[in-house]
């Protein structure tokens, strides 16, 4: 729902306001694009200071997931019973905080920047914490960009579906891919001697 605010500035605000060239509008309008110019350039943390988040708002972020794996507990793919009303909303606020981008008709991708700090958060996590499954990794990814890019004022459920639907639709075959090749890595450990073997056999 959209909120309509009343906002009194003093004659220097006003002034400063109508020289701001780094958004367009009038006004108001100049107000809110500010706004969305500030959440386009929130500042990337670096993968440090995101692990160090993580040990802070551990409970929280643990709590979330719960959240996330108790809706699998229902069903495989839990956004196969949404309404489109709710995947239309979802993704309106998504693009709204931009973590997502609208590249189509009905059709959307995350973000760059977010896109680019999944990546980096996956590998972080699942590489600090080897007894976590790499798609509990991709959630915790998942939940804890939106509770940076929503800036601390998501509701549990938006984090909780958002995170699914990010999931589902895009960040889960990273997840997948990052398993598979554990997997490999494993197999080549058991066996290191196989792909001399083959290379031999060749040769021959």
């Amino acid at each position: 729902m959209s909120k309509i605010l009343n906002v009194t500035l003093s004659d220097i605000e006003y002034e400063i306001l109508k020289k701001v060239t780094i958004v367009e509008g009038e006004e108001g309008e100049k107000l809110r694009n500010l706004l969305r110019y500030y959440l386009f350039n929130l500042p990337e943390l670096t993968s440090a200071k995101y692990a160090l988040k993580r040990v802070e708002n551990k409970e929280e972020i643990e709590s979330y997931l719960r959240e996330v794996w108790a809706a699998y507990e229902l069903m495989d793919n839990p956004t196969e019973v949404w309404k489109e009303e709710k995947i239309n909303k979802l993704t309106t606020d998504l693009i709204e905080l931009n973590v997502l981008l609208k590249t189509g008709e009905k059709q959307y991708a995350p973000a760059n920047k977010f896109r680019n700090l999944y990546k980096m958060l996956l590998h972080d996590i699942a590489t600090d914490s080897r007894d976590m499954d790499e798609y509990s990794a991709s959630s915790v990814a998942t939940i804890q960009l939106l509770m940076e890019f929503g800036a601390g004022v998501l509701s549990n459920e938006m984090i909780r579906d958002g995170t699914i639907l990010l999931n589902e639709g895009w960040l889960f075959v990273y997840a997948t891919a990052m398993k598979r090749a554990r997997e490999f890595m494993k197999t080549k450990k058991l066996f290191p001697e196989a792909a001399p073997i083959i290379a031999s056999t060749k040769k021959v």
